[in-house]
């Protein structure tokens, strides 16, 4: 974290700002949580001005808190905003928007000058995924977001490593008959089921290791 905002963040009641870009085709959408903050995001774009109200898309709602992914699920995110107008709606939740670069950032501001404090904190780097509407008294648009590693966990039944794709090319090798799993949702990052086990047997193929 730069050291600058972490000095301000000590202070006895600093001025938080809460900072979301969407990549969009027709270009960035850049929102913040109240006013409006100039930020460069790196992106070749220059400083972009990121405002509380956007005239056409909308008010940032909230950025809750990130969830941790669990067995077959990676970090996900939901971005509520509050869309200006039905037209806003049919935009956001647009098929087309699907895989779009979204960041969120938490920085700090500058009462006296409005400006950032050091360089914002990236809290997300990932892209969007869907949009789910909901009408009440109010109208809210939750952007759901995940990250490019969820794309590992995608269903992998078109995989060739298998006896049946591979008895289809020779049909008298039956090498991977025995070969299971192979479609199963696994991450190849993640922990090992049994890892005790795991241990014993990356430790058997180096031996050398328990000597002296």
């Amino acid at each position: 974290m730069d050291a600058a905002l972490i000095t301000a963040l000590q202070a006895a009641s600093p001025t938080k700002a809460t900072l979301v870009r969407f990549d969009l085709p027709a270009g960035a959408l850049c929102l913040t949580d109240g006013g409006f903050v100039v930020f460069d995001a790196g992106d070749g774009d220059g400083d972009e001005t990121y405002l509380g109200r956007h005239p056409t898309y909308g008010v940032l709602g909230s950025v809750p808190s990130i969830k941790d992914g669990a067995d077959a699920q990676t970090t996900r995110l939901d971005i509520v905003i509050m869309p200006a107008s039905a037209d806003a709606v049919t935009a956001l939740k647009s098929p087309t928007l699907q895989g779009v670069r979204v960041q969120w950032w938490e920085g700090a501001i500058n009462r006296a000058t409005g400006a950032l404090i050091g360089a914002p904190e990236l809290k997300f780097d990932g892209e969007f995924d869907r949009a789910r509407f909901s009408a009440g008294a109010d109208w809210s648009l939750v952007m759901e977001c995940g990250t490019q590693a969820e794309r590992q966990l995608e269903p992998n039944a078109d995989w060739r490593l298998n006896h049946s794709f591979h008895s289809l090319i020779w049909a008298s090798e039956t090498g991977l008959i025995f070969v299971d799993g192979v479609t199963r949702k696994k991450e190849w990052r993640e922990r090992p089921e049994n890892p005790g086990v795991f241990k014993r047997f990356v430790r058997s193929l180096t031996p050398w290791r328990d000597q002296g």
